[in-house]
């Protein structure tokens, strides 16, 4: 009988929590706007907010992997564009790969250039300087010619007067 007992008084205490459910739904204070400011009051633990997670990195190559299970299998970058094979061969005389552009052919003759092998080590920006570097020095050499002279060339008179100063300074010993 004991046993019953101690059944009996558990039923009151479930009895008192369904009492007091009805008691929490049935306020309506909470749809007043004065009711608001007090539930904040209850304290609750805010769960930590997680910063999004990086993406995993590719697989790294595995050492018993074959070479063609990796090479079909995912790709990180886009394949780049290629120029393909070569039309013409590294030794081919510039002569010949450009025989209908005569001023190449002086260019290379100028520069002193015979293969492709050749041409290829050079930048674009490198063949201009090549070229233009000895024109550039004869109109410089022009210009003070004609300085000496008392001419100049149109729009240049500045640079005429200017070299003939420098000229008739006394040089520094």
């Amino acid at each position: 009988m004991a046993k019953k007992a101690v059944k009996k008084a558990a039923k009151p205490a479930k009895t008192v929590r369904s009492a007091a459910k009805p008691a929490k739904k049935a306020a309506p204070a909470r749809k007043k706007p004065a009711a608001k400011p007090a539930k904040p009051v209850v304290v609750k633990k805010a769960k930590p907010v997680r910063a999004p997670e990086p993406e995993p990195e590719a697989p790294a190559r595995k050492k018993g992997v074959r070479k063609a299970t990796i090479a079909t299998g995912i790709r990180d970058t886009s394949p780049q564009r290629r120029l393909g094979r070569s039309r013409i061969p590294v030794d081919a005389p510039l002569d010949v790969v450009f025989q209908n552009d005569i001023q190449a052919r002086e260019a290379f003759v100028f520069l002193g250039i015979h293969s492709i092998r050749e041409l290829e080590q050079f930048t674009a920006d490198d063949l201009v300087l090549r070229l233009t570097g000895p024109a550039k020095l004869t109109v410089g050499r022009i210009r003070k010619i004609l300085a000496m002279n008392n001419r100049c060339l149109t729009n240049d008179e500045n640079f005429a007067l200017e070299f003939q100063e420098l000229l008739t300074r006394p040089r520094p010993e």
